[in-house]
């Protein structure tokens, strides 16, 4: 596996030693992604302590953006994407709006890119991602693009309350529904054309 991924590296830079920006007109992007996610929860024992543990999930899932690329610098388009976790039945479904720099600093060409919008799952929320990534030339009109960033997905959630009414009786009342957001570690691969 390492020697694929070194022989796949090195054929991206070979393939990358001439540096060119994106030309206006029309660009579009498709993209594997993937977001992690650790989350610390805490519940009672049965001692009356307190007591961790921590639960990662991982989404994989893919997107694609449309749209015009203004000058050798700036891009601005819309998109959506779904990804799925792979161990729970919850996704992250982004309908955005996207901006990206292409930067061009001698053959080194990073990017930054960042997208607005809303996530549709989970009872639909805000949706914000940026993110920072190296752009390698495939071609004349294509690119391979890595990036890596933090996506801020919302969602809605049933909440309820409780209240003790004696001295061994609890009752739960349900009080309404309120957004939240979860915080990623994501990455991207993809191609653009």
């Amino acid at each position: 596996m390492k020697k694929i991924l070194f022989t796949l590296a090195a054929l991206l830079v070979a393939v990358s030693a001439e540096a060119r920006q994106p030309q206006r007109g029309y660009r579009g992007f498709f993209e594997w992604s993937g977001s992690l996610r650790s989350q610390q929860f805490g519940y009672p024992d049965i001692n009356g302590n307190l007591s961790f543990y921590r639960e990662d999930t991982f989404f994989t899932g893919f997107s694609t953006s449309h749209g015009y690329q203004i000058n050798p610098l700036f891009f601005i388009g819309a998109g959506l994407g779904m990804e799925k976790c792979t161990t729970l039945s919850d996704w992250i479904a982004p309908l955005f709006l996207e901006g990206r720099i292409d930067l061009q600093l001698g053959k080194f060409t990073p990017f930054g890119d960042i997208r607005i919008g809303a996530n549709l799952a989970d009872g639909a929320g805000a949706f914000f991602s940026p993110s920072i990534g190296y752009r390698f030339n495939w071609g004349r009109k294509m690119g391979v693009n890595i990036g890596a960033g933090l996506t801020l997905a919302g969602y809605r959630a049933e909440h309820y309350e409780g209240t003790i009414t004696g001295p061994d009786s609890y009752e739960i009342h349900y009080v309404g529904t309120r957004h939240h957001v979860r915080p990623y570690f994501s990455f991207r691969l993809g191609i653009d054309f």
